[in-house]
Formats: structure tokens, C-alpha cells, sequence
């Protein structure tokens, strides 16, 4: 089992280090590691070079034009020659020795036809669980029931096989012409669009939380790319979500969409009751996106509204 590790960075050559660590101490050689790098200018391709002469594992580098992430992750995808990816931030890192047991767990649904990878937990800084643990260990369900309905917040860390990401052209969504935030829901609601994931109660990879990272600044960065953030919601609205959050969703949809200050319109998703929620959250979504627009990040109770986010 080969797995993909793929990641985008742009000027953190300081924090590679503690990855590249990471891959090591798995003891398992059959790992890609493809670094896309975002046209920093930090000298990133020269640590890189050292890593491969050290390591014993296969490592791709790649400098793009400066892009973003989501054309970064995309170029890796499309890279991608293992049969488990996963897309892990500059900033993370692998907990020892894990590799082994998730090429064990991928035996069990490696023949199905209907489940497209894993999902394991993440620890924080702290070294406790990242958010909410699975209702269930080794749940098979879907992005939707499992962590939409069940309000498993946090950052998870996902494994899917690569031949369910090439026959069905899964890539992150490229939308506006800064990074925003949503990328990863919505390249796991492709996922779930379709198959199911197998989710499994162990911590796998330890995710760090920087100042001036997404996690940190969602709002603000929230606010930078409307037209991905609108996406996002949107991709909340499908029927298989329970009501109470589609209202939730239904009025960060409007939020955006006034904030932008676009014609806000119905998002056409299917359902007669998705169209009683839109003409329900039309007042309340206006007033929260004119707060948006006229404060900005800043300190009115209104603006600093984290509609939807379940990070």
C-alpha cells in the first residue's frame, strides 16, 4: 500500500520540518510525499532537496505561480500515484508509527465498491482530541450523517482511495481568486455526494492552529472570498441534512450572498422545504450581511456571527 501524502505551502519552510520528522518515524517506506509549492519565496525547494537525499521514501516537489491553495492540492491530485491520499497542512504532523495500522484498516474496505476511505480523530497542540469523537467506531456512513447530523466538529483526518478520485474527477473547488475557507468540506461533500467513509476513533495526526492560519481567521477569511464561502453553504442544503441546520446554513447562504451584495436568489437546491427555509431565513440572512459589510471582523455582536462553521 502506497499512500499519497500531499501537501500545499507557500512560504513556511520553518514548520516542514516537523512533518518531514513525522513521515519518518512511520518506519514505512511506501509513502509519496508530493509538496506543491505555492511560488514562495522562502527557499522551500532547497529543504526539500535535502529531505530527499535523506529520505527513504519517495518525495516529489513541485513551484507553481502563486495560486492558492486549492490550485496547489489540485496539481497534487492530479500527481497522485498511491492508491490512499491525504492532504495534510504544512503545519501538521503524523503521530509515529500510524501508517502501518491504517494499511491494516484499509484491508477492510479496500473491495467495496460503495466506501471511498478512512476518517480517523487529530490531536491538538495540547496533545487532547481535536473536537468531537465518531458517534460510533468504525461507523460506516457519509459526511452528511456522520459528522453534519451528529455535530462531529473538529478537524479529522481523511484518507480516500485515489482510484475514486480519479474515475470521478474530485477536486477542490476553485472559486474567486483568493483561498477562503471551505475548500476541504467541499472536496469531502464530492465524497459523500457518492460513497460512504469508514470512520475510525484513533488520532492519527497532530494539527497545530497558527495566528494567521484559516482555523484561526475564518471569518475573516470567510469574508475574503464570498463567492466560495457562498458554495460552501449552499453545499449544506442537501436534503439528506437535517432541518434545524439547513435553517442554520439557509441563513449564512443569505448572509453571503447579501454581503456580496448580489441579487440573492433561491440557491436552487432540490426540495419544496429548502424553498420554505430560504423565504424563512431571507430577513434574519440580510441583516447579517449588511452587518458584515458595514463592520467588517470587527466588534458588533452581529458581525462577529460564525454562521455555519462546525470547525
Amino acid at each position: 500500500m502506497i499512500f499519497t501524502v500531499i501537501t500545499a505551502t507557500y512560504n513556511r519552510r520553518r514548520l516542514l520540518e516537523q512533518l518531514f520528522k513525522s513521515l519518518m518515524a512511520q518506519h514505512y517506506d511506501e509513502i509519496e510525499w508530493i509538496v506543491i509549492d505555492d511560488g514562495g519565496s522562502d527557499g522551500t525547494g532547497d529543504l526539500i532537496a535535502e529531505f530527499q537525499r535523506e529520505a527513504k521514501f519517495s518525495i516529489r516537489y513541485v513551484r507553481q505561480a502563486n495560486g492558492g491553495k486549492q490550485v496547489a492540492v489540485n496539481l497534487g491530485l492530479g500527481m497522485a500515484t498511491g492508491g490512499l491520499v491525504t492532504i495534510i497542512d504544512d503545519d501538521d504532523w503524523f503521530v509515529p508509527d500510524v501508517f502501518s495500522s491504517i494499511a491494516r484498516d484499509f484491508t477492510t474496505i479496500a473491495h467495496s465498491e460503495t466506501v471511498a476511505g478512512l476518517s480517523y480523530l487529530c490531536f491538538d497542540s495540547a496533545g487532547k482530541i481535536r473536537g468531537r469523537q465518531f458517534p460510533i467506531d468504525r461507523m460506516i456512513s457519509d459526511h452528511f450523517e456522520c459528522r453534519i447530523n451528529q455535530n462531529v466538529w473538529g478537524d479529522k483526518c481523511e484518507f480516500t482511495k485515489a482510484q475514486v478520485l480519479r474515475e470521478n474527477n474530485i477536486r477542490f473547488p476553485i472559486i474567486g481568486t483568493k483561498g477562503g475557507i471551505a475548500g476541504d468540506t467541499l472536496f469531502l461533500l464530492q465524497i459523500a455526494n457518492k460513497y460512504k467513509t469508514c470512520y475510525i476513533n484513533k488520532p492519527v495526526l497532530v494539527k497545530i492552529f497558527l495566528e494567521e492560519g484559516i482555523t484561526v481567521n475564518w471569518r475573516k477569511k470567510a469574508l475574503e472570498n464570498p463567492g466560495l464561502t457562498s458554495a460552501y453553504y449552499a453545499g449544506y442544503l442537501n436534503s439528506r441534512v437535517r432541518l434545524r441546520i439547513r435553517l442554520r446554513y439557509m441563513i449564512a447562504y443569505v448572509a453571503i450572498e447579501s454581503y456580496a451584495k448580489k441579487r440573492i436568489v433561491d440557491p436552487s437546491v432540490p426540495g419544496s422545504l429548502n424553498r420554505v427555509l430560504f423565504y424563512l431565513s431571507y430577513l434574519p440572512g440580510r441583516t447579517i450581511g449588511a452587518a458584515w459589510r458595514r463592520y467588517g471582523d470587527g466588534a458588533h455582536p452581529l458581525a462577529r456571527r460564525r454562521l455555519g462553521s462546525n470547525g
